[in-house]
Formats: structure tokens, sequence, C-alpha cells
């Protein structure tokens, strides 16, 4: 049996891009171990990038639910890469990582980084000393950072991909009552997307925005049951992906859900790192600062990612999905419409 300690840094590299969120723990867990070890060891040497690398292509392992030693090894190493390599004098405007920001689906990194030696498709002006300068490296830590643990990481350019913001607009046209496109196609695609293994952010804010547009499922406005039951089913499976664990949150410190619009638009900008570096900058979050800690005001960010407070959350918009059900049983049996 070869020790993966002894492995030469290219086969190590080669076996890091093999594992994904659905990667049994005995096989992810001992490269994640391993390259936070070399990492650790030497967290601005010359084959930094290769480990942060590395760890960013593992991950969807990382953000899943990893062995508490390997997550904590793997956060430590890219911090210290993130603090010494982001300490280093850079002459680029903007870096690879910030540009490939949008290509985070469901905050699984599925493209190449080219830290780790590879080129990444289509790239025709593929420049590695911008690619492997300390500012893109220490750019990259902080993305894994930040998809591992939620709010634990300043410095990230702030805004949400695209796609996201299209979702917002949709979204708060219908929570507002003037919908742009047909809310129960619409409410429908939303409680299917959630992934297998979602990471913390996505699986926050699909919950948070199941609670935003459960009223709106639940009114006169949706004709059809289909659309709470796939609601419903959805939130279940949410709420079985939710981790174990105690609350580390004052009884007062959970957010405020009670504006639609608002938390339909925080259900969205939690799903990525850029949407999530939006939030810290709105509740006035310093960019400058490297240390995460609480807002301004008195939410601490990462209570909007609380196992806690997301199942009251969930349990919440379940009691308001089944209530209109119910009430399609009524209408169904003669006795008049659903009432909202």
């Amino acid at each position: 049996m070869i020790e993966i300690s002894d492995l030469p840094v290219d086969r190590l590299a080669d076996a890091c891009r093999q594992i994904h969120d659905m990667s049994p723990p005995t096989e992810a867990e001992p490269l994640v171990l391993e390259c936070s070890r070399r990492l650790l060891a030497d967290p601005g040497g010359e084959r930094a990038h290769i480990w942060v690398g590395a760890l960013v292509a593992m991950s969807g392992y990382l953000s899943w639910r990893p062995g508490r030693t390997a997550e904590r090894t793997a956060l430590d190493a890219l911090r210290a890469a993130a603090k010494t390599l982001g300490e280093r004098p850079c002459s680029h405007d903007r870096h690879s990582y910030e540009s490939e920001m949008h290509a985070l689906e469901d905050e699984i990194w599925a493209g190449e980084t080219g830290l780790l030696g590879e080129i990444p498709s289509g790239a025709a002006d593929f420049d590695v000393e911008r690619v492997l300068c300390p500012g893109n490296v220490a750019g990259w830590a902080r993305l894994a950072q930040d998809v591992i643990a939620p709010f634990t990481v300043r410095r990230i350019p702030a805004g949400a991909p695209k796609y996201h913001r299209s979702c917002i607009k949709v979204l708060s046209g219908i929570v507002n009552d003037y919908p742009y496109d047909d809310p129960h196609e619409v409410l429908t695609d939303e409680a299917g997307c959630l992934p297998s293994r979602p990471t913390r952010g996505v699986l926050a804010g699909f919950l948070v925005t199941m609670n935003a547009t459960c009223w709106y499922a639940a009114s006169e406005r949706i004709t059809d049951r289909s659309v709470p039951e796939a609601m419903v089913k959805g939130v279940e499976e949410a709420v079985a992906s939710l981790p174990d664990g105690p609350c580390a949150h004052d009884s007062d410190e959970h957010p405020d859900t009670d504006d639609p619009d608002h938390a339909s638009r925080i259900g969205y900008l939690l799903r990525s790192p850029g949407g999530r570096a939006e939030m810290a900058e709105d509740h006035g979050w310093e960019e400058e600062d490297e240390a995460a800690g609480t807002a301004d005001d008195d939410e601490p960010l990462d209570a909007w990612v609380c196992p806690a407070f997301l199942r009251d959350l969930a349990e919440e918009t379940l009691a308001t999905l089944k209530d209109a059900l119910k009430g399609f049983e009524t209408a169904e049996g003669g006795e008049g419409p659903p009432s909202s």
C-alpha cells in the first residue's frame, strides 16, 4: 500500500482532483490532511499554490460533512495561506479567481484553477505568472474557506453571480405580488433545485427562500396543490441535510425574516461567496479586515447558516405549507376554495 506522505507532488495533486462531494471519507480524509499538513508547514512557500489548489479541488467534500479534524486542519491551512500570501505586494488590478467566481455552481468548483499545473480549458491567454501571483492564490484560499465555513473570512469580492441576480428579481416580483413569470413554475422549480449534498450556504439559502415564498404558495394565488406539495418535499429533504449540534447564538441573535422581499434576496445571496460578501458589505464589514467577526449591528451574519435557526425556520415554513394543503383538501371535498 502506497503511503500518501510518500506520494510525489504530481501524483498527490492528481489524486486530489478525483475527490468530490460524494467521495467516501476513507479516500478523502487522508488527502485533505496531507495537503493541509504540507500547506501549514510552509503557507507561503513555492508549493503553497499546489496545496491551496488541492484543497479547492476537494472543497466539495469539505463543504459537506468532513471529519472534524480534516475540516479544522483544512481551514487552518487555508487561513494561514491567505494571510501569508495576501500580505505580499501585488501589482495586479484583478486576479483570475475573481472572474471564475461565477463558475462555482452550487458553490462546488467544477473547473480548473490553474494552481495544480493544469491549463484551464479555453484559456488561450493563460498567464502562469498571474495565476501563481500570491494575491490570486490567497484569493482562492479565501474562497475555499468561505465555502467550507461561511462568514469566517473577509476580503472576498462582493457580488452575487448573474444567475442569482436574475432569481432575486423573479422572486421579488412574486413576493411583491407582481410576478414576471408563472409563479407555479417558478416556485416548483425553486423547490426542486437543492443538490443532494448542498454546501452550508446553499442549504441555508434554499430554506430561507422557501420561507420567504411559502405565504404566496399558501395563498389563493396558487391554484395547483402540486406547488405546496413540491415545497414541502423540498423543505423536508433540506431539513434532513442539516447537521446536528448546539446553537452558538443567543435567543435574540437569529435573523428576522418577517420581510419576504428582503428574505428572498438573502436566500440567494447566501448561496455564493460573492453574495455573502455583499451581505457583509451591507452590514459594515471593512474590506481590509482579514479576520471575520460579527457585523456592526446586533445580527451576527453566521446566524443565517445556523442549523438551529434553519430548523425553526423550516418548521414555520412546513406549518404554513401544510395548512395550505389542508385548504386544497377542503376545496376538493366541495366545501369551498382553499383559503389564503
